[in-house]
């Protein structure tokens, strides 16, 4: 008996709660990663999504993120003000603003990227390169049979205080 963890054994054989309980230590994990950034976990989304696609609109970014418009343009003004996005007409819709990122964003960018792979090399220590792959596909395969959108936080569009610093 000594030796034994403590904890509730019969939660510990069910899968959503070992999700929900790996979840939320990420989470948590993720946001001090970020605090010294001066980065919030959303701010990271928006960052990572303009990085692999810089100059949507603020209409294609909704999109591609499952986000309504006006989430969206709140998300924006937040990046602007913090000198980490900036709105300029679009090259092929002057109705609409193409959504770049900023030099300051650009020098950030591989700091968060350092953060991403220390949380994930953390969770997955305890794996092997084999494993951690595997790991992958499943939780992958699971995510899409939820229909849940590849990327894409589902609290992403929640109030800022669910995604502020710990």
């Amino acid at each position: 008996m000594a030796n034994e963890r403590p904890g509730i054994r019969e939660l510990d054989q069910r899968i959503p709660f070992l999700l929900s309980q790996l979840g939320t230590y990420v989470s948590d994990g993720f946001k001090r990663r970020l605090a010294p950034l001066d980065v919030l976990p959303r701010t990271n989304a928006l960052l990572v999504a303009l990085a692999g696609n810089d100059g949507q609109s603020q209409r294609q970014l909704s999109a591609r993120l499952g986000l309504h418009r006006n989430v969206m343009v709140s998300l924006i003004d937040t990046l602007e003000a913090q000198g980490l996005v900036k709105r300029m007409p679009h090259p092929n819709d002057r109705r609409a603003f193409a959504v770049t990122l900023t030099d300051k964003a650009r020098e950030l960018l591989p700091a968060l990227e350092e953060q991403s792979h220390a949380m994930e090399d953390e969770v997955t220590e305890a794996l092997t390169p084999d494993e951690r792959a595997t790991l992958l596909d499943m939780l992958q395969r699971v995510s899409a049979s939820l229909g849940l959108s590849p990327g894409v936080h589902p609290r992403l569009s929640e109030s800022p205080q669910l995604n502020s610093p710990a």
